[in-house]
């Protein structure tokens, strides 16, 4: 395990057990075993630490869905496995979740309303791609009042299971979203919102855009905080230089995507390549 990565799970463990504003950076490098000075080289302050683990563990949600719509099953299929995995992140992430409802990441900065606001927009877009695979011309532009809830949905179980501890039957659990999303999907038969209104919210929750910039600026971050092999540092430089070219070519970037989607610590980074390069495959 690398130190960042211990840094934020013994600051989860603490924020968990105190909470966030009572838990100092001393209290924080105690329990790591290290010194404050290492702390630093890892983080700018605590508020940066807040940053990183919401950055963290919303990634590695939208890294779920992104296996689940890419998985070669039916639209049904997907939903039910999408709730599921869902949860059983909430079971496997318990500590983090509760601590995040319990305090709502209190004194919340810029940085994580920015990053909120972002993820939100991705997972809004991965539900209407759920949505659409499911239930097809059936549900029309019923779909933004199915999303509405779907996630009012989710959000009302999770915080039930955050604040009732208990080793829950996710299967159940599951079964029982879809169902519910099933009924909604084919028996209602009225409306609220449209596309209209939908793509007209607040310019902070529409839907966002992989930027050559966004992938460049996690390029710089892989570059910082981790040891590469050869191929790997090549592969690395030969992309931030396609990048910077005026029209990166789709061929280039996908193979050398290839290189890097079998290392964890790259998920992130191929996540955005390949939303990024979708968008150059559609423009051709």
């Amino acid at each position: 395990m690398s130190k960042k990565r211990m840094i934020m799970e013994k600051a989860i463990e603490l924020f968990s057990q105190n909470s966030i504003e009572t838990t100092s950076i001393q209290d924080i490098t105690t329990a790591c075993g290290i010194s404050k000075g290492a702390f630093y080289l890892s983080f700018k302050s605590k508020d940066d630490l807040l940053v990183e683990i919401v950055d963290y563990f919303m990634k590695k949600i939208i890294l779920k869905h992104n296996i689940v719509l890419n998985d070669p099953i039916s639209g049904e299929e997907k939903l039910r496995k999408f709730f599921y995995s869902n949860f059983k992140l909430l079971e496997e992430n318990y500590s983090f979740i509760t601590m995040s409802m319990r305090e709502q990441l209190h004194p919340i900065n810029d940085q994580i309303v920015q990053k909120l606001n972002e993820f939100s927009a991705i997972i809004d877009e991965t539900i209407l791609i759920l949505i659409s695979e499911t239930y097809g011309n059936l549900i029309g532009e019923k779909k933004f009042d199915l999303l509405t809830s779907i996630k009012g949905l989710m959000w009302s179980f999770t915080e039930f299971i955050a604040t009732h501890p208990a080793q829950y039957d996710l299967e159940k659990l599951t079964d029982t979203l879809v169902e519910k999303t099933n009924i909604l999907a084919k028996h209602s038969s009225m409306q609220f919102l449209n596309e209209s209104i939908w793509r007209s919210k607040s310019t902070q929750f529409n839907r966002i855009e992989i930027s050559k910039e966004k992938i460049l600026e996690e390029l710089e971050r892989n570059n910082e905080t981790t040891e590469h092999s050869p191929i790997i540092i090549e592969s690395l430089q030969l992309l931030k230089f396609e990048l910077h070219t005026p029209s990166p070519r789709l061929a280039i970037l996908l193979g050398l995507t290839a290189n890097l989607q079998q290392r964890d610590e790259f998920s992130w980074l191929t996540f955005l390549i390949k939303q990024y390069t979708a968008t150059l495959g559609n423009d051709s």
